[in-house]
């Protein structure tokens, strides 16, 4: 028997052949082969995604604001962060947050609980949600939204597709600026995410909001006593361990070592 005639990847052939469970496991090469489903499972599969607003403003002064969801940290020291804008088939260019992040050097991220649309206009209104200025950047904050970052933009990398929507720039900005309201910080000074209940994305048209936390310890090296304090966002406890260690990284010497 074939290597095709083995593992069906059209769905007419999956429901002959599996006719009380329609999908068995499934195996493709995107691009090659056929998933053999009626939707995509690609962006279902790393989920949940943090949802927010990018915010920028145009060389002509144009406030712009967008939702993104490809979004995530780079780095904490200093802290780096990058979202993912793909090609609009709509317009058939790259998005307008990209643009004006690339020839401004300035974006925002913003934390967010709603959707919006991206126009050229400016959105604000249409979003129904409130302009705030930002203490270093130019493009306006969301005043609804519980956090901010101000960023300079530090890199955009363009990642080749097979259309204009594959295309993605990979707009790296390094956080200069961070707000925080404080009503969606506890008492012991942690962020607290089911009071901001934040937007993620994940596949289809689907999105979630955070309604549970659970804390867990990873399990590290016994002799691994700053690890812990790296992952915690313990920044006294780093400082004190890099400076008893007297570490290196790269050959660069930390900070306080």
């Amino acid at each position: 028997m074939s290597e095709e005639a083995a593992h069906p990847t059209h769905l007419d052939d999956v429901l002959k052949k599996h006719p009380s469970a329609p999908y068995p496991d499934i195996y493709y090469e995107p691009g090659k082969s056929s998933h053999g489903l009626l939707y995509d499972p690609f962006k279902s599969i790393v989920i949940p995604r943090p949802n927010g607003w990018i915010g920028t403003t145009s060389v002509d002064g144009q406030d712009n604001l967008a939702p993104f969801s490809q979004f995530t940290n780079v780095a904490f020291d200093s802290p780096t962060i990058l979202f993912i804008g793909h090609g609009s088939y709509y317009k058939n260019q790259r998005k307008d947050s990209v643009a004006n992040a690339r020839e401004t050097g300035e974006f925002l991220r913003e934390k967010m609980n709603e959707s919006a649309m991206e126009t050229g206009e400016d959105e604000f209104p249409l979003a129904k949600v409130t302009k705030s200025p930002s203490r270093i950047v130019r493009p306006t904050r969301v005043a609804e939204s519980p956090i901010h970052y101000e960023c300079k933009t530090w890199s955009v990398i363009q990642a080749p597709g097979n259309s204009c929507i594959g295309c993605s720039d990979i707009v790296i900005g390094r956080v200069v600026a961070v707000h925080i309201k404080g009503e969606v910080i506890t008492g012991n000074g942690l962020i607290d995410v089911l009071k901001a209940r934040l937007l993620a994305r994940l596949g289809y048209h689907q999105y979630t909001s955070i309604e549970s936390v659970f804390e867990m310890v990873v399990p590290l090296m016994p002799d691994d006593t700053i690890g812990a304090a790296v992952l915690g966002g313990d920044k006294a406890k780093v400082s004190e361990e890099m400076a008893k260690r007297k570490k290196t990284w790269f050959g660069t010497v930390f900070k306080g070592a």
